[in-house]
């Protein structure tokens, strides 16, 4: 039987987002031929209830659970363990729309001889932000609205990046999901394949093991692999003396564990540097097509304004 692809929906602590996530992807989804596999990144207590109910309601979803809150580390685990040819993966502030995962793969396929990542377009995101309003036919009426800000592509450098009034006015012209993307595509003649030149961020992405592989896997820095380090020795001395101090204890003395060596926060951002990084010096290319449309939420700077502002009126 042909093994099928994963996708490795990574997530932590959105649950007001996770269910909604959840749902569009299940629907949108070719179940014979992609496999879920949620990645637990110490997930909250809130995180896990809805994990929970929905491996319950949906028994082919996989659940791969890890203690400590680092991104890469959990997918190169998981990687490990599945070793199959290509991954697509994504945030857990993703949604997904119809025929999504056909133009992930069109992207892979039509570029596979030099691609590191492939993705779709994404309004809030660096690169795809300005490509967005320029097929929605949007622009002219954007700069009258923000006229002092510059239409550039970049990772963190856009004002798409944490400028809230920004990520507002795209929200108002993406409520409706589905219609959006309808419109999306119909404004096209034809779609293009795009070469993203520097830093990308990897909300929604698909690769190969290969190239997992040849780049030593996603990045971990020093720094935290130390703290990494610090927290497995000290879990064990924790988990021996465990019998004389009880259960109850033991939880809380391996929270403070997990706060004193850093095990808590995530670190993001690393990993999209070493990926673009290696993909210069390697003679690979990160790849994002017009061919459809899915939409990201927010960027950490933006998260808590578009929740107050737009998150009720979304049609999800």
């Amino acid at each position: 039987m042909k093994n099928k692809i994963p996708i490795l929906l990574i997530t932590h602590d959105r649950p007001y987002l996770l269910g909604k996530v959840l749902d569009r992807l299940i629907k949108f989804t070719d179940w014979n031929e992609f496999e879920l596999w949620i990645c637990s990144n110490s997930s909250t207590i809130s995180n896990q209830k809805i994990i929970k109910a929905y491996k319950s309601k949906f028994p082919f979803i996989n659940v791969f659970h890890q203690e400590v809150n680092q991104v890469a580390l959990i997918q190169n685990s998981l990687i490990e363990k599945l070793r199959r040819d290509i991954y697509i993966k994504l945030d857990d502030d993703i949604f997904v729309t119809d025929n999504w995962s056909k133009s992930f793969l069109n992207v892979y396929e039509r570029n596979y001889t030099n691609i590191s990542i492939g993705s779709v377009i994404i309004p809030i995101n660096g690169f795809g932000w300005t490509i967005f309003l320029k097929i929605m036919n949007l622009e002219e009426d954007f700069i009258l609205r923000f006229p002092d800000v510059k239409l550039i592509q970049g990772c963190t450098e856009p004002a798409i990046w944490d400028n809230p009034e920004v990520n507002e006015y795209f929200w108002s012209k993406c409520l409706d999901l589905d219609s959006t993307a309808k419109h999306f595509l119909k404004s096209q003649k034809s779609y293009k394949d795009y070469e993203v030149p520097y830093r990308y961020s990897i909300g929604g992405i698909i690769f190969s093991h290969e190239f997992w592989e040849k780049m030593n896997g996603w990045k971990v820095s020093e720094e935290f692999s130390k703290g990494l380090r610090n927290y497995k020795l000290l879990s064990k001395v924790n988990k021996k003396i465990a019998n004389l101090r009880g259960k109850p204890e033991q939880k809380r003395v391996q929270q403070l564990i997990k706060l004193f060596t850093g095990m808590e926060t995530s670190e993001l951002g690393y990993d999209e540097q070493s990926l673009f990084t290696f993909s210069q010096e390697n003679g690979y290319k990160q790849y994002v097509t017009t061919e459809n449309i899915i939409f990201h939420f927010a960027f950490g700077p933006t998260e808590e304004y578009l929740i107050k502002k737009v998150f009720l009126d979304i049609k999800f």
